[in-house]
């Protein structure tokens, strides 16, 4: 029998780089230099690439060190330099909020009423510090789980230093991502089959209007939180972006 400390430190365990893989630092970045965020790094100085990777909702365990986003982060961070991020008024991300309006009740809004345009600047943001470190002539590459999967695929389609998009677990039944209608960007979507916003409906027509770049991968079994098996979408992501850069 163990108890909740030692089973959150056997996951973290889990989750964490073998030693000497990735070094990671924190920053601040974007207008104020009020977001904050976790840039990874390979020990060996060879950066080929950056990753951006976007967190899911604030209400929904959505910050930088979310299991699914922080496994992705190291991942990656083999191969180049990633940054993690935490949206505006999630841990030390700052947020200017008129009087009476919590930050609970700004990201509740943003849920209900689907305007995503706060969160996209953020993750705008987050891409122009990894433009400033890594260099503009890097290849970037965009990776978001569930929310973050729509607010990382809006933003990188908009970007022309954006080579490659990822979306993990993302929100079909609620949004459809008709936004990404004759995508001209390599796309690939990873879902679970046991995932409570995979619609196999709006996965179809994704299909049909998203064009060859994007691509759904389904697989069986898995639910939408990757619990203990966050490795998994890391390395699949992890080989789309190589074949992606390297056309």
């Amino acid at each position: 029998m163990t108890d909740d400390r030692t089973s959150n430190q056997a996951a973290e365990a889990a989750l964490a780089p073998p030693a000497g893989e990735v070094i990671e630092e924190r920053v601040r970045f974007g207008p104020g230099r009020r977001l904050a965020g976790i840039m990874a790094y390979p020990p060996d100085g060879q950066v080929r690439r950056a990753v951006l990777l976007c967190p899911p909702h604030p209400h929904f365990a959505g910050d930088m060190d979310n299991n699914v986003i922080r496994a992705a982060g190291r991942h990656l961070a083999a191969r180049g330099v990633t940054l993690r991020f935490d949206y505006r008024g999630v841990g030390d991300s700052q947020i200017t909020l008129p009087a009476g309006v919590s930050v609970f009740d700004y990201w509740s809004e943003v849920e209900k009423s689907f305007d995503y345009q706060g969160a996209i600047e953020d993750a705008a943001a987050a891409a122009d510090s990894l433009a400033e470190a890594c260099g503009s002539e890097l290849p970037l590459a965009v990776v978001g789980y569930s929310f973050g999967a729509a607010v990382g695929l809006m933003m990188a389609l908009g970007r022309p230093s954006a080579r490659a998009m990822v979306g993990l677990s993302a929100p079909l039944c609620r949004l459809g991502f008709d936004f990404l209608a004759a995508c001209a960007k390599p796309c690939l979507l990873i879902s679970g089959s046991e995932d409570f916003v995979y619609s196999a409906q709006r996965a179809g027509e994704l299909a049909a209007i998203g064009g060859p770049n994007v691509r759904l991968d389904l697989l069986p079994g898995k639910d939408h939180f990757f619990r203990g098996e966050e490795l998994l979408p890391a390395r699949l992501a992890d080989d789309f972006i190589t074949e992606s850069l390297a056309r």
